[in-house]
């Protein structure tokens, strides 16, 4: 973060100094007591199951210069700046936004049901071969994520790709109206967070929100094989629709490989490292941005070449000559029935074994699309299947009753991980698939470190 004054921040955010000194500068915002606070100013955000209110004695054990409040304090050190304000998460977004002002970049916004991370990562990837490019670090993508993202902005970047999440409307809303990106990206809509939502309807009006304040300047990106956002169209801007059976941009001649995906798009040749159909429309949304920044084609295949997934997304790791697909980082039934896809394409000396656990956040669906991925399990080559929690209990159920054999169900994952030691052979191919609640990756950390 580039040095700002308590004076800017104050005028930003909207806020009143209760004590310190305006001219105080600063370089790095926290929201999280424990990190060091040099140079920082910390924001006591009141959040569902914490409130950064009760962490502040904390905050200034580790020299933070300033706190930003929306509740009376007392503090006894009067050289710590104290800014009050109306609500500190309304205010993190307000210091992001003056903060993205200062500097004159296209940003990238990508939201969608699922895959909107590694489509971050691979646009970012892509567009790091030519322009110096911030992305949102893992998956601070919320309205308190998306603010520490925007303040790793320096004077270095020529590009960010940000990336956008919510559980209700009105949060993607809240953000774009700070940071005004340059060029949306949605990828799908699918059933995630319906439980609060209650409708894919509802779902598309909220990633809608990311094109609020879009004009003729702007463009957005859309999947034009997906049912909800074929038929989105705009008279205010560019829309470029993206697919593999429709869109203005397709993907043809596709060849999946063990290891990568071939596929051609206005008759040039490309190579991705990870094979999964899915992982052709996340190319295709990168390739589409790439052109309107006039990369050139072997600068887009050099971004392939050098893309690195986030942490448990796809990871592929050989251990004992067993080979491990980590993609534990979350789930819904879009990305468990890719995953399984990848599973299934994926060559294998031994078994194929499928670890999925709930799918959370679905409400009234729950049950259905639990039920729809078991029948989907025996479709896809699956010799073991192991299921972990209550909802994926109808998983299992729905597998047997389709034919999958080698089904097992856990209520936890300790019991899932003492089986797995005991059946797991050379040449097995195992895969993990589970929402960021069941923290399949516990297990994969035991598989892995099992004889240490």
């Amino acid at each position: 973060m580039e040095l700002i004054t308590l004076k800017n921040l104050i005028k930003a955010v909207d806020g009143i100094m209760l004590q310190g000194n305006e001219d105080t500068e600063i370089s790095n915002v926290i929201i999280d007591s424990r990190q060091n606070g040099n140079q920082a100013v910390f924001f006591a955000i009141k959040g569902d199951n914490t409130d950064g209110h009760h962490y502040i004695d904390q905050a200034i054990k580790n020299n933070v210069r300033a706190i930003v409040v929306h509740r009376d304090i007392e503090i006894e050190n009067t050289d710590i700046a104290i800014i009050k304000v109306i609500d500190t998460k309304d205010a993190l977004l307000d210091l992001a936004g003056y903060y993205k002002s200062l500097f004159s970049i296209p940003l990238i916004a990508v939201t969608g049901s699922c895959g909107k991370t590694t489509t971050k990562d691979i646009i970012a990837s892509v567009l790091s071969e030519k322009y110096t490019t911030l992305k949102t670090k893992g998956n601070l993508n919320n309205q308190t994520g998306m603010p520490l993202s925007i303040f790793e902005l320096n004077k270095n970047h020529e590009m960010a790709v940000i990336e956008m999440g919510m559980s209700n409307a009105g949060e993607i809303y809240n953000m774009v109206k700070r940071i005004s990106p340059t060029v949306a990206v949605i990828t799908n809509i699918g059933y995630s967070h319906i439980e609060y939502l209650k409708t894919r309807e509802n779902i598309l009006n909220a990633k809608l929100e990311i094109l609020s304040f879009f004009n003729h300047e702007n463009t957005a990106i859309m999947n034009a094989d997906d049912d909800y956002l074929k038929d989105v169209d705009s008279s205010r801007f560019k829309i470029y629709k993206i697919g593999i059976q429709n869109g203005d941009i397709k993907a043809t001649d596709i060849v999946e490989e063990n290891h990568k995906i071939n596929f051609k798009v206005n008759n040039e040749n490309y190579t991705f490292p990870l094979i999964g159909q899915h992982n052709i429309y996340n190319c295709l949304y990168a390739i589409t941005i790439a052109k309107l920044f006039n990369l050139s084609h072997e600068e887009i295949q050099r971004g392939f070449n050098h893309f690195m997934p986030s942490k448990n997304r796809m990871d592929i790791i050989k251990h004992n000559e067993i080979t491990i697909i980590n993609d534990a980082y979350n789930s819904n039934p879009h990305a468990a029935k890719a995953a399984l896809d990848v599973l299934d394409k994926m060559q294998s000396s031994g078994r194929k074994i499928a670890v999925l656990a709930d799918m959370l956040e679905l409400g009234a669906y729950s049950q259905m699309l639990h039920e729809e991925l078991g029948k989907y399990t025996a479709v896809c080559g699956v010799d073991v299947l192991v299921t972990i929690g209550k909802q994926a209990e109808y998983i299992a159920k729905k597998a047997v009753e389709s034919g999958v054999k080698g089904t097992v169900h856990f209520d936890n994952n300790m019991d899932a991980t003492d089986y797995l030691k005991s059946i797991l052979k050379s040449g097995d191919l195992i895969l993990f698939k589970g929402s960021r609640g069941m923290k399949l990756e516990s297990i994969i950390d035991i598989l892995t470190l099992r004889e240490n």
